[in-house]
């Protein structure tokens, strides 16, 4: 059995939440051991996922409204 990191970034991020929803990206962070971040959005999305008191409908409401409104900010030309 291996010890899985996963490299977390805005673009993926921005990607995943545009193309399938949180439902993707809660998928996407459930399956790892370890996250290494680069950016902000990033690094906020991993402490909020890491939070103990949070329950899950509001952590992934505050990660959806991260993640949502980071993608606003970028639009959707890029």
């Amino acid at each position: 059995m291996g010890f899985h990191k996963r490299w977390i970034t805005e673009e993926v991020l921005v990607d995943k939440y545009r193309r399938r929803g949180i439902a993707e990206i809660e998928s996407y962070l459930g399956h790892a051991d370890a996250f290494v971040t680069n950016d902000k959005l990033s690094s906020e999305v991993i402490d909020l996922f890491n939070t103990p008191h949070l329950d899950n409908v509001e952590r992934w409401n505050l990660i959806s409204e991260l993640i949502a409104m980071r993608s606003i900010e970028i639009g959707f030309n890029k």
